[in-house]
């Protein structure tokens, strides 16, 4: 396994340190910290910046999308022990999208440090790199580029194809590349560990065991070695006189000299070692009090956490140390071998801590521990990566607690998520994907997740995924609640929610805020009747990602699953009165327009067994059913007819949900919810000529989400 080398820096001193009387150095303020990272035509990025970088950082994102060259990207302006040769890039190193190797290209890292104005040490090593003072700021910046003899003009085709001989790299400080600061990132040391899958082997090797490196650290007493030695020597000498270990020593004497006559000039002699550093390198770890059970004995994630804690522990003795340097530790994929809950316990701990540490995660575990501010997501767009994070000001302190404890496992899965669902509670989170599989739309195929919020509040929720902070795709479906109030609050709730929201996904809120007063503000219809003009505000709120259903769920979708409604109630109850009563109840709010007291004849019923328990029973028999069917049944059309997105929206009660669905997979798989067999057929031949690369390309297939 990687290891953090022994021939790291010195002379690096990082952090606001001061001297105490014992010659050691106290922290007397924060580390110095990264700032800003920016990259440029590196891999999967063509120009990302990240401002301000989080410390400690958890980088996030789903399979390929970079995390991983992210951290290379930072090794080649900070990483003492990368190996030069590996700083000459080679074509695959150059990003897609931005001109090869061969046609003249210049690659940048950007760092800029700060938060050490207190640090006279950390003041004179970054001198050149000063560009701001009040906080200071350091920038050292990596930068791969054609070799100026070749005269080589970028944006203009080099006179001959260039190879990656023909390039040269520098690190400089400040804004000229002629300031060369290659000692730098001997100063501003960073270590990766790469993904920990196997500690034991590295923990019981003393040349590999961070236990020999912190014992090299912080040595026992220079008395209590010698003592030891002189014990150990009066004992090496009794074994060495042992007649057996004598007898070896002559019939390894006699077999070499046999064997490679006097040319060899070898003289075999067997002693037992003492040198000092031996005696630290015989010193093992074992997981118990008695120091019986070494660490080949306990679990391989007990293993990982041990090696993950003791190279912890190094990097805190080298920053008290008077010539002790602050390593920024980088650690892909901590989560190997660890059991979710110890996981969740490790990190949440050490995401705590003012430490300068980056993890990559696929865990949702590590990600459900992760202070928002220490998020750095990234996600594909445009042929390129993207990093976004949660800048500072954009929640209050309380939306930011809300969010960290609505983030826990189950819901954290939003942050490796292609696009998002948010829905009020546990009954859509099994409801949508049921009906997406009953179209034949796997919403986990695409990485679609549906997450509830518990509740109405959506605002927080929109905040984190909206276009200041994560900007990842999302969609809202929520219940509309509609009453004979004549305030809007109360007579529109639903469409009040989608307002608050369209203020954060789009510009049309005035208008609609507009119209929607106006709508409450007219005669109220009669019980159970929609208010002329909803339909229109329910389509505009729909187009821009917000979906408003007419009531409740369990009463918007009688018209559509009336059938498995109540099938899923005879599952769970018995007793023939009740069965009959809830069926009755669902033929009754089939109707366009139940009033609130047959609304509630469905709900209260299905609330007596909980919402979510019934909600899963229903998905079980929605998923196996003929959805299309069903709809075109609603619709009144033939059973091939070509069922559009208007003619969804339209339906009573289920029709804004259909919507949704239909929006995702036309976003996705460019098709229909409902398509016809000769529009599957066609998209089918099209998605098998592309993974032929016959076909012209697909667009929208695959690309998950808008």
């Amino acid at each position: 396994m990687p290891r953090v080398p022994d021939n790291a820096p010195k002379s690096g001193r990082i952090g606001k340190l001061g001297r105490s009387c014992a010659g050691k150095r106290e922290l007397t303020g924060g580390l110095v910290q990264l700032r800003k990272v920016r990259i440029r035509n590196f891999r999967n990025f063509a120009d990302v910046t990240i401002d301000p970088f989080p410390t400690p950082a958890v980088i996030v994102g789903e399979n390929g999308v970079g995390k991983s060259n992210l951290l290379h990207a930072l090794r080649l302006v900070l990483d003492p022990d990368l190996p030069d040769r590996r700083r000459r890039l080679q074509p695959d190193d150059v990003h897609d999208g931005a001109p090869s190797l061969s046609e003249g290209i210049e690659v940048w890292v950007e760092v800029e440090l700060t938060d050490f104005d207190d640090d006279l040490d950390a003041r004179s090593e970054l001198d050149g790199a000063i560009t701001a003072t009040n906080p200071l700021v350091a920038r050292l910046t990596y930068l791969l580029r054609p070799k100026k003899a070749l005269g080589v003009v970028l944006g203009r085709t080099p006179p001959r194809p260039l190879t990656p001989d023909d390039y040269e790299w520098t690190i400089f400080g400040a804004a000229n590349p002629a300031n060369a600061m290659l000692g730098a990132k001997r100063y501003a040391a960073m270590s990766v560990l790469p993904a920990l899958r196997d500690a034991e082997r590295d923990l019981d090797r003393a040349d590999r065991s961070p236990l020999t490196r912190l014992l090299r650290d912080r040595p026992p007493a220079q008395a209590n070695i010698d003592k030891t030695l002189a014990t150990m020597q009066t004992a090496r000498d009794e074994l060495g006189h042992d007649p057996n270990v004598r007898a070896i020593q002559r019939v390894l004497r006699k077999r070499v000299g046999t064997m490679a006559g006097p040319q060899l000039d070898v003289a075999i002699s067997l002693a037992f070692a003492g040198r000092p550093e031996d005696l630290l390198r015989s010193v093992r770890l074992f997981v118990d009090a008695a120091g019986t059970r070494g660490v080949e004995r306990t679990s391989t994630g007990t293993a990982n956490v041990i090696y993950l804690a003791m190279l912890l522990e190094r990097l805190h003795f080298r920053r008290e140390d008077r010539d002790g340097e602050d390593t920024l530790l980088a650690v892909e994929e901590p989560e190997a071998h660890l059991h979710p809950s110890l996981q969740r316990h490790v990190f949440a701990h050490l995401l705590g801590q003012p430490n300068r540490l980056v993890l990559t995660t696929h865990s949702p575990h590590i990600a459900a521990v992760t202070p928002l501010h220490s998020l750095v997501l990234i996600a594909p767009v445009a042929g390129s990566s993207v990093a976004r994070i949660v800048g500072p000001g954009l929640l209050n302190r309380q939306e930011t607690a809300d969010l960290e404890r609505y983030l826990n496992v189950t819901r954290a899965e939003i942050l490796f998520a292609r696009q998002v669902v948010l829905v009020e509670g546990a009954a859509e989170t099994y409801l949508i994907p049921a009906l997406a599989a009953a179209a034949g739309f796997d919403l986990d195929g695409y990485g679609i997740v549906v997450a509830a919020v518990e509740g109405t509040d959506f605002v927080p929720y929109a905040r984190l995924l909206g276009p200041r902070a994560l900007n990842r795709p999302f969609a809202v479906l929520t219940d509309g609640d509609v009453t004979d109030s004549e305030a809007v609050q109360d007579a529109e709730p639903g469409l009040g929610r989608a307002l608050a929201l369209l203020r954060i996904k789009s510009t049309d809120a005035p208008d609609l805020q507009r119209r929607l007063t106006e709508m409450v503000a007219a005669e109220s219809p009669d019980d159970g009747e929609m208010r002329s003009g909803r339909l229109n505000l329910v389509r505009r709120a729909a187009a821009a990602g917000v979906y408003v259903g007419e009531h409740t769920l369990e009463v918007d979708i009688a018209p559509l699953l009336a059938e498995e409604m109540t099938t899923a109630f005879n599952d769970l109850v018995t007793g023939d009165v009740r069965q009959r009563n809830f069926a009755k109840a669902v033929e009754v709010a089939e109707t366009s327009a139940p009033t609130a007291e047959q609304r509630d004849a469905v709900l209260s019923r299905i609330e007596r067994i909980g919402k979510g328990r019934y909600a899963q029973r229903l998905a079980a028999h929605v998923t196996v059913m003929d959805l299309r069917a069903r709809v075109c049944e609603l619709l009144n059309a033939d059973a091939d007819a070509t069922v559009d997105r208007g003619d969804l929206v339209r339906i009573p009660g289920c029709g804004v949900l259909l919507t949704l669905l239909d929006d995702l997979r036309r976003n996705i798989e460019g098709l229909p919810l409902l398509p016809t067999e000769e529009q599957h057929g066609e998209w089918r031949r099209r998605l098998d000529d592309h993974s032929r690369g016959d076909g012209d390309d697909l667009g929208t297939i695959n690309a998950g989400g808008t």
